[in-house]
């Protein structure tokens, strides 16, 4: 199977997760993908980084070198519900 993009990747800041950025991209290269999300956990979630961390992903870049970068979160929705 040719995996052409990863819509679900963690960094580092998930807490679970081993790898930077800059790592992810080399290794999509290496495997001939084109574009990945950055969807590390919400800051709800176990494992979750800092509220700072989503405010920061304004710097990393749209494309490093030849993949190209989405940015976003891994995050759960809690409905309330009267009685």
């Amino acid at each position: 199977m040719f995996l052409e993009t990863d819509l679900h990747t963690h960094t580092i800041a998930s807490g679970h997760a081993y790898s930077t950025v800059k790592e992810m991209v080399e290794a999509a290269e290496k495997q001939n993908i084109k574009m990945i999300a950055i969807t590390d956990h919400g800051i709800m979630m176990p494992g979750g980084p800092h509220e700072y961390h989503f405010y920061n992903m304004v710097a990393i870049p749209r494309e490093i070198g030849n993949v190209q970068i989405l940015r976003g979160v891994e995050a759960i929705l809690l409905m309330l519900m009267e009685p």
